[in-house]
C-alpha cells in the first residue's frame, strides 16, 4: 500500500485552467479552442471532443472508476462526468519520417534541419514528425510499419493542411539526420480517433459547497473518526512514512487483519479478491484518506 500526501486536495481535484490539458494530438488545440470547449461544457453541461480530455476512468481492479475532476467558471461550482467513449475514424492528412536503410542512393539529396524554407507552424510539425521518429537517437523509431495517426503528425480538424506546405506533397523528399536518412511521408488515411462526451453536474454556488461536496463524495474516511487496532494503525504509519513523498507499507499473502481493516475503512475490502485469483499486476487507486490531520492519496498494489 502507498500513501501520496496531497496538500491541498480542493485545488488538486480543482480545474482551472482548462487550456493546461494536452490534446492527444502531437500538434496541441489552440488556447482558444479549449476555452470554448470548456465554457460550452458549463453552460449547456455536455460537450463532446476528439482526443481530449476534461476528466478521467481509470482503472480500480477489475472495475472503471471514475477520478474525481470538478470545474468552476466563478458563480458555480460542477463535477465533470465521462458520460460516453467511442471510437471513430476521420479521414485527415498525417506527414511522417519513414527510416530508410543505412545504403543511401546517390541521388538522394536529403535536407537538413532547420528547413528554412517552411513556415514556423510547417517547422513545428517537422519537428514533431522527428521526436515521433526518434530522430535525435539511436537507432531511430521505424515508424512505417504502425498504424495512421501514430506516425507522426495528424492534420486533425484545428491544423489547416491548406496552410502546409508539407502536404499533400512535401517539399524534400528525404532529411538526413545525425546518421539517419528518413523519406519525407505525406498521405492521407482513415485515422481512428477517440470521442468522448463529458457533462458538468452543478454542485454548489460557494467555495465551501464545493468543499463540502468533495468530503462527502470523494474523502472515503477521516481516520481520527474511527477506532483503529494497533496493527491498522501500524500499516498507516508504515505507508504514510513517506512524507513529503510516498511511503508504502508491505506484505506478504494472506491479508493481515491491520491491512484488511485499514481496507475496509477505505471501502476497498470488498473489492479486492484472495491472493491466489490474481494472475497480473493490479492496482487500486485513488482511494482518498484523512490521517493524523493531512490528506493522503492510497494506493493497494497486489502482486501475483
Amino acid at each position: 500500500m502507498s500513501a501520496y500526501p496531497t496538500e491541498d486536495p480542493y485545488e488538486a481535484f480543482l480545474q482551472a485552467d482548462p487550456t493546461g490539458q494536452r490534446a492527444q494530438f502531437a500538434i496541441d488545440y489552440p488556447d482558444e479552442y479549449k476555452r470554448t470547449v470548456y465554457d460550452e461544457l458549463l453552460a449547456s453541461g455536455s460537450v463532446t471532443v476528439l482526443n481530449y480530455q476534461l476528466a478521467y476512468e481509470y482503472e480500480f481492479g477489475s472495475e472503471q472508476r471514475e477520478r474525481p475532476q470538478f470545474a468552476t467558471d466563478g458563480d458555480q461550482y460542477y463535477r465533470i462526468h465521462v458520460e460516453t467513449v467511442h471510437t471513430v475514424e476521420r479521414d485527415w492528412w498525417e506527414f511522417y519520417l519513414d527510416l530508410q536503410d543505412s545504403e543511401q542512393p546517390d541521388s538522394t539529396n536529403p535536407v537538413t534541419v532547420p528547413v528554412t524554407s517552411l513556415s514556423n507552424r510547417d517547422q513545428q510539425i517537422l519537428q514533431q514528425a522527428m521526436e515521433a521518429a526518434a530522430a535525435d537517437r539511436d537507432p531511430a523509431i521505424d515508424v512505417g510499419d504502425q498504424e495512421p495517426g501514430s506516425r507522426g503528425v495528424t492534420y486533425h480538424h484545428l491544423l489547416n493542411s491548406e496552410a502546409s506546405d508539407l502536404v499533400p506533397s512535401p517539399p524534400f523528399e528525404y532529411l538526413q539526420h545525425n546518421d539517419h536518412l528518413f523519406q519525407a511521408q505525406a498521405e492521407q488515411n482513415a485515422i481512428s480517433v477517440t470521442e468522448r462526451t463529458f457533462s458538468a453536474e452543478e454542485i454548489g454556488e460557494s467555495r465551501s459547497e464545493y468543499k463540502q461536496h468533495v468530503r462527502e463524495t470523494v474523502l472515503e474516511v477521516d481516520f481520527s473518526t474511527v477506532s483503529l487496532s494497533s496493527e491498522a494503525t501500524d500499516v498507516l504509519d508504515t505507508a504514510t512514512d513517506g512524507r513529503p513523498v510516498s511511503g508504502f507499507y508491505e506484505e506478504s499473502p494472506p491479508l493481515s487483519d491491520g491491512l484488511d481493516t485499514v481496507l475496509t475503512q477505505l471501502n476497498a475490502a470488498d473489492h479486492v479478491r484472495d491472493h491466489s485469483d490474481y494472475a497480473e499486476y493490479t492496482t487500486f487507486p485513488n482511494l482518498y484518506a484523512i490521517y493524523d490531520g493531512n490528506w493522503y492519496e492510497f494506493e493497494l498494489a497486489v502482486y501475483p
